[in-house]
């Protein structure tokens, strides 16, 4: 798989600890928009997806995810390897601790039916919901985001990054 970005921002150096996880997110296309999940609390577009629960191969938490955060089943056949990014910083929420995380993104189609979401309490807390979105506009969105929340919504930028990376490669 290739590597889209590496976001090491050298500022974990004194950290007592540290917090690995693995996520794997979904590309997903609809009639040439992309599925989403929008954020009310920060208004940043995030590709579907999360972390890899003990003995989950990347596939099983695609199917997962993907079904908690949009309702919508992947089609296994369909799934392609895009790309990863690794992040490795202070954590914003634990400044004691290290944080590192590969994000997997893959490409996959879904099934037309869509069922109900099933969000974890922050997802909800933050306003979480299934868009549909051009390409473009979640890309402008995105970048009005990192600007104003940056500090605590680190995941933007690494989002932000994999749709101008999906822009000018497909």
């Amino acid at each position: 798989m290739r590597l889209i970005e590496d976001f090491n921002l050298n500022n974990d150096a004194d950290c007592t600890s540290t917090f690995s996880r693995t996520a794997v997110r979904a590309i997903i296309f609809k009639d040439g928009k992309l599925v989403m999940v929008k954020s009310e609390k920060f208004g940043e577009y995030k590709f579907p997806g999360g972390g890899k629960d003990d003995g989950e191969s990347d596939l099983e938490t695609l199917e997962r995810e993907t079904k908690e955060e949009t309702g919508m089943t992947v089609i296994p056949a369909s799934v392609q390897a895009y790309g990863y990014t690794e992040e490795k910083r202070r954590s914003v929420f634990n400044p004691s601790q290290r944080f590192i995380m590969e994000s997997r993104y893959y490409l996959c189609d879904v099934m037309d039916h869509i069922e109900e979401t099933n969000y974890d309490s922050y997802e909800k807390d933050y306003g979480y919901h299934l868009c549909v979105v051009s390409i473009d506009e979640a890309i402008e969105q995105n970048i009005i985001a990192a600007e104003k929340h940056h500090e605590i919504a680190t995941w933007i930028q690494r989002e932000l990054t994999v749709l101008k990376d999906i822009k000018q490669h497909l």
